[in-house]
């Protein structure tokens, strides 16, 4: 019985998050980097029993099977750390415009010479994304993000035109370095902190898909890719958005 497992309301643990993808949920565990992909019969049985669970449409089973889907489900989350009994801060609802547009900047002579300020730049920009991917886990890497995110705050942070210039130097500076496709959360990271050392602070977004899984990462400003073709990552649910 789920009561003899959860004589308390079971919620989400903090460093957990969950999205829906139609054939049951996908979870990303933030402090192991690594993701968890839950039925659809467990996932339509948790859904509206436990905090921060994605909802949950489709045809429903008869009450007995769902009782015994939520009772195995959360025995097995629990004890992996995903569910807990204690109270945690919910994690934050971030509302991401669907994808419509690319910035798809030419990278124009000009920015070829991007000057030493803007060398340096993105060099420490790879190190500290490198750093942080190798030695910290997602959870301490958005906290990071976010915590840098609120300090700038302004109007013009999210200044998609602002930002034009700063990626094109970015573009003409990363194949230098490595391939966005086959770096996608390092392209991503070190975005970010090449556009908060200008003054900017787009979303960095972690989006998953089924049949067959996939995971990718991207920044975007309001309905605009940076780094990135929308119509690819319009593929993606957003499972993590900072």
């Amino acid at each position: 019985m789920p009561d003899a497992i959860s004589p308390d309301r079971l919620r989400l643990a903090s460093h957990i998050r969950a999205c829906n993808c139609g054939r049951g949920v996908i979870l990303l565990d933030l402090q192991r980097d690594r993701y968890l992909g839950v039925t659809e019969s467990v996932s339509r049985a948790l859904a509206g029993r436990v905090d921060g669970w994605p909802v949950h449409t489709g045809m429903a089973e008869d009450a007995e099977t769902r009782q015994d889907a939520f009772a195995d489900g959360a025995r097995s989350l629990l004890s992996q750390g995903i569910l807990t009994k204690h109270l945690s801060d919910p994690p934050p609802m971030i509302n991401l415009e669907d994808a419509t547009a690319s910035m798809d900047v030419e990278v124009s002579p000009a920015f070829r010479n991007f000057g030493t300020r803007r060398l340096l730049q993105f060099t420490t920009s790879v190190a500290i994304a490198a750093w942080g991917l190798r030695y910290h886990s997602l959870q301490t890497v958005a906290r990071s993000i976010a915590a840098r995110r609120a300090q700038l705050l302004m109007p013009e942070a999210e200044s998609l035109q602002g930002m034009r210039s700063g990626v094109a130097a970015y573009e003409a500076l990363r194949p230098f370095v490595f391939t966005a496709r086959e770096k996608c959360l390092l392209d991503s990271l070190t975005l970010v902190t090449f556009l908060a050392k200008e003054g900017f602070a787009p979303r960095w977004v972690i989006g998953v898909k089924v049949g067959p899984f996939g995971a990718h990462s991207w920044v975007q400003c309001g309905k605009t890719v940076l780094n990135d073709q929308h119509a690819y990552v319009r593929q993606f649910r957003p499972i993590l958005v900072v």
